[in-house]
């Protein structure tokens, strides 16, 4: 059982997709481009999304690439390792960044957004990661947060790689430029895809000056108008992607929002009552991932759970090998928190209470297809 922020475990039917190779200038693939995209747009209220075979990091980087211009001021909020790459990301494309820092485990507050606009209102751009898993910290007030960012008349770029499908994004309403996100997360799809969400006024923001046709959104799209990408495709990821995201549908992007924070909140009561000493608070703890110090050196711990069949992963970076990071993103319920917490039990030597709410659970139909 895979409880790391990503890849995740996925579905069955989503898994039998993924083998799926077709002509990528066939009829038949010009539909599956149609209805994820269809789906897609659905899912984040979006004007377009683009597709694009790669990682989550392709996406943030098309999105950076193809929505700056060099030269341009970008305010840019890090608070752990992903958001220190979104950075890199701003500086390689020749932008002027002034960057707001928190220590790992802190968050940012709407205040401060609002601090740092009035601070600098010549920027042009605010940039910023959603969820940060390195850390197991979000902004989970990112509809106020958008409305500060584009009160102030500044673009607004989104990292949500790990972000969509475990929070509410409504990049029309919210007016956000760009959202970009990876398959592998809560959309429990399989890794080869990333998504860039656009609104009416990102797709506005789109230009191919100075940058590589593979990061370039505005291609993507033209390309996507005839239901077509403008390079050979992973066809079986697009295949599994849109089986996850027709999934997603079917359970309702609400009732999987709530089911993760329904499962975030609970392990994260349970590990504090256990001597975890947890990342976060109730302002900004994230919805995917359950960060912090362990009881236990974090190696020892993730080794006796590998034991028993169960992988979490360790820290980034600084934090290498000093906490542990539990993800529960897609398809992750009651039962694999139950077994879980049982593994913990065993190895910490201690009596744990497991009784996961019944939000955590996954509907019927879809639990089904996910076996722990």
């Amino acid at each position: 059982m895979i409880l790391i922020p990503g890849p995740v475990n996925v579905p069955q039917s989503v898994s039998f997709a993924t083998t799926r190779v077709v002509n990528h200038r066939s009829d038949e693939f010009r539909e599956v481009v149609k209805s994820l995209e269809e789906k897609m747009r659905n899912h984040f209220n979006s004007n377009r999304v683009a597709l694009l075979t790669g990682s989550g990091t392709l996406a943030v980087e098309s999105m950076v690439f193809s929505l700056l211009k060099r030269g341009e001021k970008v305010i840019v909020f890090t608070y752990g390792e992903f958001s220190n790459r979104l950075l890199d990301s701003i500086n390689r494309r020749g932008c002027i960044a002034k960057v707001y820092s928190k220590p790992a485990g802190e968050g940012f507050s709407l205040e401060e957004v609002k601090v740092a606009l009035e601070e600098n209102k010549d920027a042009d751009a605010v940039a910023l990661v959603h969820n940060e898993t390195s850390t197991g910290i979000a902004f989970r007030n990112l509809g106020e947060v958008s409305k500060a960012v584009k009160g102030s008349g500044k673009k607004f770029l989104v990292d949500s790689v790990s972000g969509f499908a475990a929070y509410e994004i409504d990049v029309n309403n919210w007016r956000v430029d760009a959202v970009a996100t990876g398959s592998q997360k809560a959309l429990a799809s399989v890794p080869g895809m990333g998504f860039v969400a656009l609104s009416e006024e990102g797709i506005n923001d789109l230009h191919d000056d100075d940058l590589p046709n593979y990061l370039n959104l505005k291609l993507a799209l033209k390309f996507q108008d005839k239901y077509e990408t403008p390079f050979t495709p992973s066809t079986g990821a697009f295949f599994a992607s849109l089986r996850a995201a027709e999934l997603l549908e079917m359970e309702g992007l609400k009732n999987r929002i709530r089911r993760h924070e329904a499962c975030s909140s609970y392990l994260r009561s349970v590990l504090s009552k256990i001597n975890f000493s947890l990342f976060g608070n109730e302002s900004n703890f994230s919805n995917t991932v359950v960060a912090g110090v362990a009881p236990i050196p974090s190696k020892s711990l993730r080794d006796e759970l590998k034991k028993r069949g169960i992988e979490i992963s360790g820290g980034m970076g600084e934090l290498k090998d000093k906490i542990i990071r539990i993800g529960i993103l897609g398809v992750v319920d009651d039962r694999a928190i139950s077994r879980l917490l049982i593994a913990l039990s065993d190895v910490l030597k201690q009596d744990i209470e497991v009784k996961p709410p019944e939000d955590c659970k996954l509907p019927d139909f879809l639990m089904q297809e996910v076996i722990w």
